[in-house]
């Protein structure tokens, strides 16, 4: 039945189409695509040979009537046949050159005006070698006698089935290469600066998810540089076997490479355990694809699932960054932008290559364009990624060293700025201060009024204190209601006053809670001398100081006696 339909359609078409006059391709100029002068006939078998071929009846070719050819993932061979007119007296050298880089077998027949047959055979089955030119495209050079010759083209390829067919003059193909290797030339070498800063990066900073970007990187230039006919032209050009598979192979690595790196980089393991469960196993997933389609289906089946992969890869992480994003995960804004732009070209060159929407360069290059952005805006994030986890440091760095109900130092921060400070003294020759001071009965405003209260006491006092010293001083709570001050270039003059201002404030302060409360503080200073062996014993003759204080009735100001 199914033999039946396809008879019926094949003899429609074919009166539909019969004798249906294509124009001539001109060798004078340069003919760039030239689906519109092409007919097009399907060999299920894939085993015609050009004698049967010739003996098909006219109207067996249907006119292509688009630029390029594009089929979905088929084991057919496709034969294109079309004319050529060399206007001139003398033979004419033409470059024919096909695209993609990636198809298996090109094999080219011309007949001329005489009825003599040439043929020639290439594709990337074949060794590099086999190529007229040395470029990455497949190309034959053929000299095409006067008037019109017809010329057989058989195209048969495992991978995504797009044909376009280009003729024309060798230096003029060659001329406009010139603007196409700038282009690579400037998105390879971008693409390569990037590698290299993210990768110090990595080594600068330790982290995990900088060497998973770095990989991530090297995968799309290796699977851009394999599917692009880059690595047959330079390292794999003797073994074609080893060439096709790297272009399957690639994309498995990107999508893998994809995967840690978006595990990685939006923390799933801490914020996300459920998705960071879900994206292991989806690598594993990957990897036993890769292998399993490699070992029991054959190259063919290998690739249509590395593509299909990646397009199912792409919407998987554009959902986990959308949902990283909504969960509060600020780091994934520019990666969703970045997915986005990798998911939508993905999409777009994967549909193209399998003929689900039509093809153009920019439909055929899309995926390219999206990477591209994706690596900026990647690189972008990675550099959020960066801001954001220097702010989260210098948050938990600054609560390390802040005590909670003051806002002022604790003593863990006047551990390291005493020993810093003792430092400067020593080596520039300066003075310094300390001023020691507590709140005077401190304990019976507690058993009075509660700790509430006293803590309300404190925060005041502290709040006083900072509106007092200046910028470079610096203020500390020691525990309980002790407080100390380290004041950088001050004397004990200095520090008197200071500490004065700061007593009559505590002294004429009024809790709203309870304005009959009034309380004050005792204080001790203690200037810098040449026996003191650290700030410590500075801090010790003011606490002496700060007894005397105390001794000598409270709410007073005393200076170290060995002063």
């Amino acid at each position: 039945m199914q033999k039946f339909l396809f008879f019926l359609f094949f003899s429609f078409m074919s009166i539909i189409y019969a004798d249906v006059p294509l124009k001539a391709v001109d060798l004078s100029v340069s003919n760039h695509a030239i689906g519109q002068c092409l007919l097009e006939y399907e060999d299920p078998t894939a085993n015609m040979t050009i004698s049967e071929i010739r003996h098909l009846p006219s109207n067996a070719f249907i006119p292509l009537n688009k630029a390029v050819a594009s089929h979905p993932f088929t084991g057919s061979a496709f034969w294109y046949r079309f004319k050529v007119e060399n206007k001139e007296n003398r033979p004419l050298s033409r470059l024919i050159v096909f695209e993609p880089a990636w198809l298996d077998s090109v094999n080219i027949t011309v007949v001329s005006k005489d009825g003599q047959l040439q043929s020639e055979q290439g594709g990337n089955t074949y060794p590099y070698s086999k190529r007229s030119i040395d470029h990455y495209l497949i190309n034959f050079r053929h000299l095409f006698e006067p008037g019109i010759s017809t010329v057989f083209v058989q195209v048969k390829t495992r991978d995504p089935f797009i044909v376009s067919i280009s003729i024309m003059k060798e230096t003029s193909f060659l001329a406009e290469q010139v603007h196409t290797s700038l282009y690579i030339g400037l998105i390879y070498g971008g693409i390569a600066a990037m590698l290299l800063y993210n990768l110090f990066l990595f080594f600068g900073m330790k982290a995990r998810y900088y060497a998973y970007y770095v990989l991530f990187l090297f995968a799309f230039f290796v699977m851009n540089a394999s599917y692009n006919g880059y690595t047959f032209m330079y390292l794999f050009s003797n073994t074609p076997t080893v060439q096709n598979w790297a272009q399957s192979i690639s994309i498995y690595f990107f999508s893998f490479t994809a995967l840690l790196f978006a595990r990685s980089f939006l923390n799933l393991e801490k914020y996300h355990y459920t998705l960071y469960i879900i994206t292991t196993y989806l690598i594993y997933f990957i990897v036993g694809i890769a292998v399993l389609s490699a070992m029991f289906g054959g190259y063919r089946y290998h690739v249509i699932l590395a593509i299909v992969f990646i397009m199912l890869i792409s919407i998987y992480l554009f959902v986990m960054a959308l949902y990283s994003l909504l969960g509060g995960n600020r780091s994934a804004r520019f990666f969703l932008l970045g997915a986005v732009s990798g998911l939508v070209g993905a999409c777009i060159t994967a549909l193209t290559v399998m003929s689900f929407i039509p093809y153009t360069y920019m439909t055929y290059k899309a995926s390219d364009f999206g990477m591209y952005i994706d690596v900026i805006l990647l690189s972008m994030s990675l550099a959020d990624r960066m801001k954001i986890t220097q702010e989260k440091k210098i948050i938990a760095e600054k609560e390390a060293k802040t005590d909670i109900l003051t806002g002022l130092f604790n003593r863990r921060a006047y551990d390291k700025i005493s020993k810093m400070e003792y430092k400067r003294i020593l080596r520039h020759h300066r003075t310094l201060s300390v001023i020691m001071f507590d709140v005077d009965h401190f304990k019976q405003v507690n058993d009075t009024y509660g700790h509430d209260v006293g803590d309300i006491v404190l925060k005041s006092i502290a709040a006083i204190t900072k509106g007092i010293i200046r910028d470079y001083d610096y203020a500390f709570r020691m525990g309980g209601d002790e407080f100390l001050l380290l004041l950088p270039e001050t004397n004990e003059k200095k520090a008197l006053h200071l500490a004065e201002r700061i007593r009559r404030n505590i002294e004429h302060q009024k809790l709203e809670e309870d304005n009959k409360l009034f309380f004050t503080a005792s204080f001790g200073i203690a200037q810098y001398i040449r026996e003191d062996r650290s700030i410590e014993s500075i801090a010790r003759r003011a606490d002496m100081a700060l007894y005397q204080a105390k001794k000598a009735g409270r709410n007073r100001v005393e200076i170290s006696a060995s002063m």
